[in-house]
């Protein structure tokens, strides 16, 4: 074969011919799915995420060095959702990923091999490109990957991996993505938010207040929720509600600086956000 990509197609097809066979083994009846399957279509610089995902614990906020291996653990959720994930905790550094990752995908059928170099794609999510960056691009690639995660909205439920195919050259750095179509089911026609990828980056290296813009921007009219719901659905591992109700305040002034949405804790307790929702900002 004649260079890395050739072996890269060899394999992948390889896989996709396993898969078949025991797919046929074991499920004799199988459900079709139509041809060219895409992610939701948004403006340039909106990336479409199930709201599943954004209303949940799943990408929650993991302490330095304290990520835990879970299986099959119940994550928090708002309004009947269910995940159940297994794998290494993921963090909303992780999303970042996750999210660059969706994007790249978004103009081509799902299922298709998608090609990029470390480098830009670090340089992409504001990261640095030293070698300490790619490799924390690499675990975090192995966590998208090698987990098995369970989504559902009540009508829908999947069940696999985040990344459905991850390869890389070491040569030069160059690497390939292949996402699971069915994947497309967990976004329905109304189940999805397009995350506005400039606003999500101002705010990286603050995880809860990363978490708080995702969140809120899935609701198109957000409700007041108690300080405590809060802590439960990001995944907040913070012991005492008081010390937490402090790192909320600060997240919510961040965030009120970047969206220009009016954020605070009323005198009940609950968090309130009214968001500003400027004439270029829809989908």
């Amino acid at each position: 074969m004649k260079n890395i990509w050739d072996r890269v197609d060899f394999i992948a097809n390889k896989i996709s011919e396993k898969k078949d066979n025991c797919s046929e083994k074991n499920n004799p009846i199988k459900i079709p799915l139509k041809d060219n399957v895409y992610l939701p279509v948004t403006r340039t610089n909106r990336i479409p995420v199930p709201n599943t995902i954004l209303r949940s614990a799943l990408f929650g906020l993991v302490a330095k060095g304290k990520r835990k291996i879970e299986k099959r653990v119940l994550k928090s959720t708002l309004n009947g959702y269910t995940v159940r994930y297994s794998g290494e905790q993921l963090d909303q550094a992780d999303l970042d990923v996750w999210l660059e990752c969706l994007q790249r995908c978004q103009q081509i059928p799902l299922g298709n091999i998608v090609k990029f170099s470390s480098y830009e794609f670090l340089k992409s999510i504001n990261r640095n490109t030293g070698k300490s960056a790619h490799e924390w691009l690499k675990s975090v690639f192995f966590r998208l990957k090698f987990n098995d995660i369970e989504i559902s909205d009540g009508k829908y439920t999947y069940s696999g991996s985040l990344i459905s195919e991850h390869f890389r050259d070491e040569e030069t750095s160059e690497n390939c993505l292949i996402l699971n179509p069915r994947i497309v089911d967990c976004f329905g026609d109304v189940g999805w938010t397009g995350i506005t990828k400039t606003l999500r980056l101002k705010l990286k290296g603050k995880p809860l207040t990363q978490w708080l813009y995702s969140f809120y921007s899935s609701h198109a009219k957000s409700f007041p929720i108690k300080v405590e719901t809060i802590k439960i659905l990001c995944g907040s591992e913070v012991s005492e509600l008081k010390t937490f109700k402090q790192k909320l305040k600060k997240a919510l002034l961040e965030l009120s600086y970047v969206t220009d949405w009016h954020c605070e804790i009323d005198c009940t307790n609950k968090v309130v956000v009214k968001k500003v929702v400027k004439k270029n900002e829809s989908i």
